[in-house]
């Protein structure tokens, strides 16, 4: 008996709802009067017209839609319809007004989309109404009350089924606005938020379940990375189109090597449009800002590297930093401490874009991300040239990056660039104190770092260029030369192969003829070689050499990178004269170079070419050096001079 009861409330309920009760022309005008003026105080009015309980659903909705329909969405109508949902008297009436204002402001942006179908992205007006209406959904309806990442508020007093309902209603939204808001597709760029919005509006507007990620990707018709990200992290990698299959992939591997960038994120967007885009999580703008994103400079050989990507891991470096920071208070105050020594003395590691603390730790996160071994030789070469802030930051870079790394047995690993840091030991603080590398263990002792229990050397460092300095003299690796001419900067850098000599660095900084170094020739007769290379203007070998009165005298093999390459004698004037006839061009650097001279006879192999001719008797002794005019760059690696 109680049974049949219950059924018969019921059907009186919805009998209510389903009656055929209607709307006069005079109450539709009424209701779309008060809207277009968008007066609050008329709200009520408009609920009480529309909310009836003699009125279809139907009924009821068409009248929101004809109303907002018909006047441009501004911040009266957003105030409007957000009191209409939500204010005094409501409560009972909300599932209704949630789904009315939906289809509503739905309507109003398809309004929109048939005016400016051939142009939208021309139209700054119509795309901000656009992302305007897109926006309350998402913030008022999809995201009522205090919803959690996974669920919407239980107590906002929208139901799981008027979601469904609006979900549904702004699918075929998104199915009858393809080229804009489907998929991912180049549009133009101003239309990227307003896709992104969209899409991020509809995902939060889905009904809480297991299958809610999933839905969202079929829905959007979102494939490859962009899908894996959504169905995995919960995260709409959003852009203009300019992302393709292949660089979304690159960007969602990036984010794997960086937890601490996916926490608490929604969406990434990577576009040049930085405005505002509303979601239940955090909006990560990454990539579109202007300048260099190459992390590193002279210090180490140039690597290959993708500018988009690269612009995309900077942004989210930062974040990866703040995040770890703000979560761990010891490594906090460390990185605080180093990154003020590191201003000091201007030794950032990586490109800094912004002063705080998480952008110059996201500075060298980012340096990892894009090269570690790069990473390490460039602290590495600073701290051999008495700079060890960047040593500190790399130790509190591979912390932060180790913060959210899941643990390894007994030890922690990340992935960075192109391999993994792995056996990561941390310091109760927080910061790295040991990592292996490429096979090879780094102790990160900021007084004392070592390589597999050694003290580091440039012969350690791969990647790292000999670091310059000014002087009269240089030493290193049972080598010495001395100034000839100029104002030369130079570097000397032991090999790791014992079997060959150093690398020998000069640039060339004065404003006339050469700068020189040079050093005893092992004998009258002697042979020197090794591998040549030279940029950014012309240098090379001098041999035979000395101090002339206005310029060096003596013999030199000189490579202009844009030119020819010369084997000449140089008066004391700086004259030249040819001793065979030139290299042109001169061959792609670096080159490999023997220089063999005996009595007046000289013979100067340069790679595949051979250079021969006779020196005047006025050469019968010299040096042997580097010579490099302004601008010039010339390394000598693996440099051996012997007896002839």
């Amino acid at each position: 008996m109680k049974l049949r009861v219950l059924v018969l409330g019921t059907a009186l309920f919805f009998g209510a709802r389903t009656s055929e009760a209607a709307l006069t022309s005079s109450e539709k005008a009424q209701v779309k009067d008060l809207v277009a003026r968008g007066q609050l105080e008329n709200v009520g009015r408009v609920r009480s017209l529309v909310a009836r309980t003699d009125l279809t659903q139907e009924e009821s909705i068409g009248a929101l839609v004809d109303a907002f329909g018909a006047v441009p969405f501004d911040e009266k109508r957003y105030a409007f319809a957000r009191e209409l949902v939500f204010g005094g008297a409501s409560t009972a009436s909300r599932p209704l007004l949630a789904l009315g204002a939906t289809k509503a402001l739905l309507a109003r942006a398809e309004h929109v989309y048939q005016q400016y179908v051939g142009g939208l992205e021309h139209e700054p007006r119509a795309i901000g109404e656009v992302v305007a209406i897109y926006m309350f959904l998402d913030d008022r309806i999809a995201n009522a009350g205090r919803p959690t990442p996974a669920a919407h508020d239980a107590n906002a007093g929208i139901p799981a089924s008027t979601y469904d309902e609006c979900s549904k209603a702004f699918r075929d939204h998104v199915d009858q606005n393809s080229r804009w808001l489907k998929g991912d597709g180049q549009i133009g760029e101003a239309a990227g938020r307003v896709r992104a919005q969209a899409q991020v509006t509809l995902l939060d507007m889905l009904p809480d379940g297991t299958t809610r990620r999933v839905d969202a990707a079929d829905r959007l018709g979102l494939k490859g990375a962009r899908r894996q990200m959504l169905t995995d992290w919960g995260i709409l990698l959003e852009d203009a189109g300019k992302l393709d299959d292949a660089a979304s992939e690159r960007v969602r591997q990036v984010m794997s090597k960086l937890p601490g960038a996916r926490t608490d994120i929604e969406v990434v967007y990577a576009g040049e449009d930085r405005g505002p885009i509303h979601a239940r999580g955090i909006v990560a703008y990454a990539g579109g800002a202007a300048g260099d994103t190459y992390p590193f400079g002279e210090e180490v050989a140039p690597g290959q590297y993708d500018a988009q990507l690269s612009a995309v891991a900077q942004d989210l470096a930062v974040i990866a930093a703040k995040h770890a920071l703000d979560n761990r208070g010891e490594l906090k105050l460390q990185a605080e401490r180093d990154v003020t020594a590191a201003r000091a003395s201007n030794q950032f590691l990586g490109r800094l874009r912004a002063p705080s603390v998480e952008h110059a730790i996201g500075a060298a996160v980012h340096a990892l991300i894009v090269d570690a071994p790069r990473a390490v030789d460039v602290a590495m070469v600073r701290y051999l040239g008495g700079h060890p802030e960047s040593l500190a930051l790399l130790s509190d870079a591979i912390g932060v990056m180790a913060a959210f790394a899941p643990a390894g047995g007994s030890s922690l690993s990340i992935d960075a660039g192109k391999t993994s840091i792995t056996q990561i030991r941390l310091a109760p603080n927080g910061v790295a104190t040991s990592i292996t590398l490429d096979g090879h263990t780094w102790s990160l002792d900021r007084s004392a770092p070592k390589r597999d229990g050694q003290t580091v050397t440039l012969a350690h460092l791969g990647t790292a260029r000999t670091p310059l300095k000014d002087g009269s003299t240089w030493s290193d690796a049972g080598w010495t030369f001395t100034k000839v001419r100029g104002s030369p900067r130079v570097g000397i850098a032991p090999s790791a192969d014992k079997s060959v000599g150093p690398t020998v660095k000069l640039v060339g900084i004065g404003t006339k003829g050469y700068d020189a170094i040079s050093t005893a020739a092992p004998s009258e007769d002697f042979v020197v070689e090794g591998d040549l290379d030279v940029r950014g203007g012309a240098g090379g070998l001098a041999f035979r050499a000395v101090n002339g009165r206005e310029a060096v005298r003596g013999a030199l093999l000189v490579v202009d990178p844009k030119g020819r390459t010369i084997l000449a004698t140089s008066d004391d004037a700086g004259a030249e004269s040819l001793l065979a006839a030139p290299i042109d061009p001169s061959p792609s650097m670096p080159v490999h170079v023997k220089i063999t001279v005996t009595g007046t006879k000289v013979e100067a192999i340069v790679g595949s070419q051979t250079l021969t001719g006779n020196l005047p008797a006025t050469l019968k002794k010299g040096e042997i050096g580097l010579v490099a005019k302004s601008g010039a760059h010339v390394d000598f690696a693996k440099m051996v001079a012997k007896k002839k």
